[in-house]
This record gives structure tokens, sequence and C-alpha cells, in this order.
């Protein structure tokens, strides 16, 4: 790599939890990239051991390991990562994702040629193999088509940065997108900020990133205190996203800098406790960010909702009882000092926010 200022440099973090051959492929796919600003690379052990840490250190002798003992998740992670990183731009890349060739040097150049109001640049996922309709097929769109892997099928968006909509939920914008309906796809000029549209626009600014791959302003991160770690894991980037916006950054999006994503490859996404925390991270994310009456709104859907699920005639819950303890007592817990963090930010600037960028749904 090709040395430059230090304005230029790039710390590239990737959280490993119990999967040392995955976070392996996705690291060298990182130090195979060529750019033309020195990158560091960083890779947090979460509940590690002494051992497993130095296991990575001998495999991965130019990179910066940290050590977890205990799994402080992906929001704990990141910011473990964060903490022991030395670059402006910080890179998050799944470890269940490859970075393609291109990728730091399109999207590390984005933000840093940019206007300095934009703080991320949300990267271009596509989901590893193949794709072919099919109506059992695994995945399913936000239209309801379905998709299952295929050889001579073909490839599909993973995402293109994320959707919020009005009732507080967020999605990949794009998912199951074929690559082919959406190419050539130019992007965004740098400091454009258009209203999102999702699966019909996506040179148009998205209205937050998701955290397998992005790239981040360093210093504005830091001036809104980094990922709130009492997410553990999912909507942890949704939070900061927001946080961003409400401060008044600007995300964008860049084709250039592409990424290859198994889905699921680290996680079982639709287990109960990934349910439970999507759904209580998903409240504190409106208590939190969105304009009052629309984050109450949530709350009292989720509470019907726990009541039917622990009702007599629950049928297939959504949640077990097990969900919903750690769903009230997290607001228990949080919700206080969430609230009161609202005055941070004021109500004219949160209803701007979400009347620009909440989406039907």
């Amino acid at each position: 790599m090709a040395a430059a200022s230090d304005r230029s440099r790039a710390s590239v973090i990737i959280v490993n939890w119990r999967q040392p051959e995955l976070t392996a492929r996705a690291v060298e796919s990182v130090l195979a990239q060529r750019t033309t600003f020195p990158v560091e690379t960083v890779i947090v052990e979460n509940e590690g051991t002494a051992e497993s840490a130095e296991a990575l250190r001998a495999r991965f002798p130019e990179a910066v390991v940290v050590l977890n003992t205990a799994n402080e998740g992906f929001a704990g992670g990141v910011t473990s990562g964060i903490a022991a990183a030395s670059g402006e731009v910080l890179v998050l890349l799944n470890n269940d994702a490859v970075a393609l060739p291109g990728f730091l040097e399109a999207g590390v150049t984005r933000l840093v040629d940019g206007p300095a109001r934009v703080a991320a640049v949300a990267a271009r996922v596509v989901l590893e193999g193949r794709f072919a309709p099919d109506p059992a097929g695994p995945l399913r769109g936000v239209d309801g088509a379905r998709w299952a892997p295929a050889d001579d099928g073909e490839e599909l968006l993973n995402s293109t940065g994320v959707v919020l909509t009005r009732s507080g939920n967020c999605y990949d914008r794009d998912w199951l997108r074929p690559v082919a309906a959406a190419e050539p796809d130019a992007g965004a000029q740098p400091g454009t900020d258009a209203r999102p549209h999702a699966g019909a626009d996506t040179a148009a600014s998205p209205f937050a990133f998701t955290g397998g791959a992005v790239f981040l302003r360093a210093s504005a991160v830091a001036a809104l205190g980094g990922f709130d770690t009492r997410y553990f894991m999912y909507y942890e980037d949704v939070d900061l996203s927001w946080r961003l916006r409400l401060a008044g950054h600007e995300i964008v999006y860049e084709p250039g800098a592409s990424v290859r994503h198994r889905h699921a490859g680290s996680s079982d996404h639709d287990s109960p406790l990934i349910r439970s925390y999507s759904m209580r991270n998903r409240t504190l994310t409106m208590l939190k960010n969105a304009p009052l009456g629309a984050a109450l709104a949530v709350v009292l859907r989720s509470a019907a909702r726990a009541a039917l699920d622990l009702g007599p005639r629950r049928g297939d819950p959504y949640l077990d009882r097990a969900g919903w303890r750690l769903y009230a007592g997290s607001l228990r817990r949080f919700g206080p000092a969430i609230l009161r963090g609202r005055r941070a930010t004021s109500a004219r600037e949160r209803r701007r926010v979400f009347g620009l960028y909440a989406e039907a749904g």
C-alpha cells in the first residue's frame, strides 16, 4: 500500500465471536485491498481467551487484535475496536462478509473527499451465491417474493443502506433486488441528501447505514459518544445513523464500495433471542430519537403484541415469556435514561428528520 498523509488513514474493524475461519476470510479480503493510503486492520475477539487472541496475532501479525474476555455483542465489540483504532475513517466490516476489489479505495475516497457534513458512507452489500425465484425459498423479500439458492440463478443485493418506516421498523434497502436490475448505479453526488425511495432509486441517500459495511468519519462518531453499547446487537447502527442526522450530518451511498455477504453466516437471524433484541432495540431507538407520538405508538403496539403472545389463546407467539421479560426489563432499566437523553435534540428536529425519512409500512 502506498504511503499517504494521515488525513486519509483508515481503520477497518472486524468483530469475531467464535468464528475464526469466517473472520479470517474477511481479514484476508481486507489485506488484499490495494489503496493509495495506509490502512490498519483491527480484529476484536469477543469472549475470547489469551490463547485465541494470540492465535489471531500469529496468523495476522500486521493486525491490531483486541481481546474482550466477555461477549460484548456487536455494539460493544465495535466500540472496543474504535478505541484501539487510529484512523480518521472507521470502516466496519462484518466477519461474514468479504471486501471486493476497490472497496476501501471507493468508500474512503468518497468520505474524505466529500463535504465535512457527510459523516457516513453506506456500502453496497451483495448476497453470497446465486438465487432463483421459488415459492418455498428461505429468503423472503419485502414484496413477499421468495428466493432459493440456485447455481444458475442471479446475484441479489443484500443492502444499499437502511430504510425507516413510520412504525419504527427498519429493513435493508434493495433487499433481494437483482443486481442486474440495479445496474448501472452511479450513486449520489457527494453532499446530496435526497429523500430515499426503497427499491427504486439507489442513487438517493438512505436513511441509515448498516453496520455490516460502512465508512464512518471518526470525529463525528466521537462527538456523539459512539455506538450505544446497551443495544448489544441489532439497531445500534440505526440509532447512530439517526443521531448523526439529528446532529445535522448526512449519510450517502457509494456503489463502488462493494462487499459480498454470507447471509446469517454468523448468527441465526430468526431465533427467539434475535427477535427479542430486535424488538426491544427498535423500541429503545424510537424512544431515543423519534417524535414522542411515534415512539409511544410503538410501545403500545408492543404491549398489545405481548398481551396476545402471553394470553390463553396465544397460538404461535412472536416472543416467548423469556423474550418478553427481556423486553420489559430493558425498558425499565434503560427507558428513563433514554427519555432524559431526548433533551439533547429539539422536538422540531426530531419531527423534521422523521417526516423526511420515515416511509409507509
